[in-house]
């Protein structure tokens, strides 16, 4: 509370309730019109609990808990918008004017090389937060946020989000649990490039680091992976012929199987054993 309060003492203490156009300087974007109270029944129906699916931006973990008063007062706060595929949504070394609530579509989240290349750290889907830790510190970007496809945004002003944290702690709580996992991600991200020797061990490190999020079925691991090859190879470092390459080879072995967007892991164990790395972090899994 204290770190939030040192962050807000600059600045002023109450809410302003009106809303905004988002500042973005590459593309335009589609200001939704404003809801009357019929589309907008949270401000006027006290009988609207607040994990109703009527909510109309209740995904994600920022939201887990809020009260009532809560999502009404972000829902006066949050501009809403629709931007197509390609928009630059936060580009690096940007200030931190606003802060952004991805609700419908995939934004890729990446890091660029002054001579083009670029890092893929990650896809962000529904409930994620594009810009948290910059709007936290106030330091400018290090990321560049670019929507995969056409995306529904809210957006608050970054002194209207520290004023909401200030107000309502179930909310600093979700996001100092969003940015530990940001952190464990980025963790779990370099353990892949930094300690394995090979393309082949880092596209299987990589591939068990999906299968957190993944599908357990009777046939091993299912992964909904929209990424291209060329992608895969950003996210790793190698290009798209060596990770074309590779899968070609896991699937030959018999590792993970492709069908369409869905990768298939039979055994999570085996993987880790290809991969070298400690394969009793899956005890209950056949080895092939």
């Amino acid at each position: 509370m204290r770190f939030l309060q040192l962050i807000h003492s600059q600045t002023r203490s109450r809410f302003r309730f009106h809303r905004r156009e988002p500042d973005f300087s590459e593309g335009k974007v589609q200001i939704c019109e404003k809801r009357s109270a019929g589309e907008f029944p949270m401000l006027v129906s006290s009988e609207l609990k607040w994990d109703d699916a009527r909510w109309p931006s209740g995904t994600g973990e920022f939201f887990r808990g809020l009260s009532f008063d809560a999502r009404r007062d972000f829902e006066l706060l949050a501009t809403h918008f629709h931007c197509p595929p390609t928009e630059v949504l936060i580009g690096e070394d940007q200030i931190p004017f606003s802060i952004l609530f991805l609700l419908e579509g995939e934004v890729n989240v990446s890091m660029n090389s002054p001579d083009g290349r670029r890092f893929l750290v990650g896809v962000a889907g529904a409930g994620d937060i594009l810009g948290l830790s910059s709007a936290v510190s106030g330091d400018s970007s290090e990321i560049r946020a670019e929507a995969r496809f056409p995306c529904k945004i809210a957006s608050l002003q970054r002194q209207d989000f520290l004023d909401f944290l200030l107000n309502y702690p179930a909310a600093y709580q979700n996001v100092i649990r969003e940015l530990s996992l940001l952190y464990r991600r980025s963790c779990e991200r370099l353990r892949i490039l930094g300690l394995a020797t090979s393309v082949p061990a880092k596209i299987a490190r990589l591939v068990l680091d999906w299968c957190r999020e993944g599908q357990k079925t009777k046939s091993g691991t299912e992964i909904r992976c929209m990424l291209t090859h060329e992608e895969i190879g950003e996210c790793i470092g190698a290009s798209r012929e060596t990770v074309t390459r590779t899968l070609t080879d896991l699937k030959n072995q018999g590792l993970i199987r492709l069908n369409g967007s869905t990768l298939i892991v039979p055994s999570r164990m085996a993987l880790a054993v290809y991969a070298g790395i400690d394969s009793m972090r899956f005890p209950n899994e056949p080895v092939a």
